[in-house]
């Protein structure tokens, strides 16, 4: 903001030089008409009139502009409402069964076993991995 307020004021003072410098008269042809004032006030009239057209062709873009802000603030607030809202429970879990009775359970595989299927495995995963990787072992 102060930026824009401090260009404002050199470009200000550049169009007062401006004008004190070029009090010479000129005339402007415009269609039938022909008006005579000087040159520093033309070429400010000229510059106006641009000024005045670019602003209006911008008129379109800002107003969607301005449309697509409001979508987006609209949908920012459902968001944060559904955010609020309060969440729904989560459905109710089965419990675990669990025999009441520990003989009921399948026994155990003993040790010497469980250490031998290990080893095969392990011996099958790395006998895989040298195959997919194409070592030979």
């Amino acid at each position: 903001m102060r930026f824009a307020l401090i260009l404002s004021l050199v470009i200000a003072a550049v169009a007062i030089v401006f004008t004190l410098q070029n009090t010479a008269s000129t005339e402007v042809n415009v269609g039938p008409y022909t008006i005579t004032a000087s040159l520093a006030v033309v070429l400010i009239v000229t510059l106006s009139a641009g000024v005045l057209v670019g602003l209006l062709a911008s008129v379109p873009a800002r107003f969607r502009a301005g449309q697509r802000a409001k979508k987006a603030e609209r949908e920012l607030a459902s968001l944060r409402s559904s955010l609020q809202a309060p969440a729904t429970p989560a459905p109710p879990t089965a419990p675990k069964v669990v025999p009441a009775d520990p003989t009921a359970m399948p026994p155990a595989a003993d040790a010497a076993t469980d250490a031998s299927e290990t080893q095969r495995l392990a011996e099958e995963v790395a006998q895989r991995t040298q195959q997919a990787t194409g070592k030979q072992a």
